[in-house]
């Protein structure tokens, strides 16, 4: 068959059908060419993601000036908090836009000094360094996927040469919290001891969180090392109790069955601190600390005077009158002997210093319930029911004797124990689970995968078109029998049918040879329609 033949077999094909069914083919045409342009446009077009979301005004159009110096096309979500770059330039351009210095995010960091001018005082410097550690800082915070913005102020501490003039420093954090979405315990400390270790002198309990609802997340209110209670205290208390349930349930459910055991604990935690400086003497342990010894000695004799002391024997009278005396008065002495000796002895002493920090336990109070024994009874009609005996005395004093031990049981310090036996109501427990984990989950998957998976289903969609609308209508517009005859001609066959069938196909071949034979032309396009007819 030849290319001019087509136009030929296209109007036999239009002859044998009704205007209906040549408006139904026109209109499928058209749907079927118009889908093919769409998806040649869509499909020519560059993939636009994100470059960066959530930008500040200052750092949306620093970006889009440098994206329009550098030519690259970009487009501005409706938010205008995001802008979007083709999906083969994204890394690329973030990677120059780092190199750049931008997105420089809330406030300014350490690229203050990068123009630093000639004669600048202390005064300024320091200003500016904080400036720096400030923007610094904001940057890091809003690296959180749950935080939106974030600004820190910082008030450095003062220096002073007494240590009770010095003033710490303090910080205070305020969060720009993203929509539907809120920071743990454990993010909020992060951010505490995040500021606290990134300024000299800031101590975790002068930094302040605040959200911007206004509530404290950290600070004063909620952590205070000289009130009675904090924070940390509570939470200790907390992880005390809840480790000794779990120590107890486990235990009992092992035994018992999974769901057959509930146990809630209670601790009394004294937080006092106290500081105790205690010496000891030990009289009977001693040693020589020092030892002193003085030798005098003198040697030979000498002349010892004697006489009559005062003043008679001063004067020339009385010297006269003792003449006669002096030489009886005087003697000869010998040579003396002097030794002195002083020890000092050291008394053994030991100081001790105690510093009692750690919370004692005063007292525990534990409350188990345990469930019974269900047995299934069958009954006299074949429907049976669960039937509940409670446990014997001697399991439940076993059961009371394990938990104390579980729990360090102490009478002495006032512990209470109550073990009870009560029957529990059979409730089925639906597992789910948390609507924010799946949520993220799934955000997560269609950020990676969400590009692939829309030409995916586009091309997925235009098959299943094609499969099941088009494919169908044109079987039903090249259809020359209607619903009737098709329903005739799946009924049986008479003998007589069959012949008369045969007969008319004989019919039709003496009747096509006898057109061969007068009218070429005729009988050509004859031919081309009944080849039509039967192929359709």
């Amino acid at each position: 068959m030849s290319i001019n033949d087509i136009p030929l077999q296209l109007k036999a094909v239009l002859r044998g059908m009704t205007p209906a069914k040549i408006f139904v083919l026109g209109l499928v045409a058209s749907l079927t060419v118009a889908g093919f342009i769409v998806l040649l446009t869509w499909s020519g077009n560059s993939d636009y993601q994100s470059l960066y979301t959530r930008l500040s005004p200052e750092d949306a159009g620093a970006i889009v000036t440098w994206l329009k110096e550098n030519n690259i096309p970009y487009k501005v979500s409706s938010g205008h908090d995001a802008i979007q770059v083709p999906s083969d330039l994204l890394y690329e351009t973030r990677l120059e836009l780092a190199s750049a210095g931008l997105p420089l995010g809330s406030g300014v960091g350490f690229e203050i000094f990068d123009n630093a001018r000639l004669g600048m005082t202390e005064f300024v410097q320091n200003v500016n360094f904080q400036r720096a550690l400030q923007g610094e800082l904001s940057r890091t915070i809003n690296r959180f996927d749950e935080v939106e913005g974030s600004r820190v102020h910082i008030v450095m501490g003062t220096k002073s040469l007494f240590a009770e003039n010095e003033e710490p420093a303090t910080a205070s954090v305020i969060l720009k919290l993203a929509r539907g979405r809120a920071l743990s315990k454990e993010q909020v400390e992060a951010v505490v001891h995040l500021v606290s270790s990134s300024v000299s002198g800031l101590k975790p309990e002068n930094v302040t969180v605040v959200d911007n609802h206004g509530k404290m997340l950290a600070g004063s209110g909620s952590r205070s090392g000289e009130g009675p209670v904090n924070s940390d205290q509570l939470a200790l208390q907390e992880k005390l109790e809840k480790g000794l349930e779990d120590r107890v349930r486990t235990m009992l459910e092992t035994v018992l069955g999974p769901g057959k055991a509930v146990a809630r604990v209670s601790c009394t935690l004294n937080f006092t601190k106290e500081e105790k400086t205690e010496e000891r003497y030990r009289p009977d342990s001693k040693v020589v600390r020092s030892e002193q010894i003085l030798n005098e000695t003198s040697g030979g004799l000498r002349r010892a005077e004697k006489g009559v002391p005062g003043i008679l024997s001063n004067t020339a009278e009385g010297q006269a009158a003792m003449a006669g005396k002096q030489e009886s008065g005087s003697s000869m002495s010998e040579g003396f002997n002097k030794q002195e000796r002083t020890v000092n002895y050291e008394i053994s002493r030991v100081t001790s210093h105690i510093l009692e920090g750690c919370p004692r336990v005063e007292r525990v109070s534990a409350a188990v319930v345990v469930d019974g024994i269900h047995t299934y009874v069958e009954g006299e009609k074949g429907k049976g029911e669960w039937k509940y005996s409670p446990r014997s005395s001697e399991e439940m004093a076993k059961i009371t004797k394990i938990v104390k031990r579980a729990i360090n049981f102490n009478a002495d310090r006032g512990d209470q124990l109550e073990v009870v036996n009560i029957p529990f109501k059979k409730v089925d427990a639906v597992w789910e689970e948390g609507a924010e984990g799946g949520a993220n989950k799934w955000l997560s998957y269609a950020r990676e995968y969400g590009p692939s998976a829309r030409t995916i289903s586009v091309v997925a969609f235009l098959f299943c078109v094609f499969l099941f609308v088009v494919r169908p209508l044109l079987r039903w517009l090249t259809s020359t029998a209607g619903p009737k005859e098709k329903a005739l001609m799946q009924l049986p066959k008479t003998v007589s049918e069959i012949e008369s069938e045969y007969v008319e196909k004989s019919s039709k071949i003496e009747q096509a040879a006898r057109l061969l034979a007068s009218d070429e032309e005729g009988s050509v396009d004859l031919m081309r329609r009944w080849l039509s007819e039967g192929k359709a």
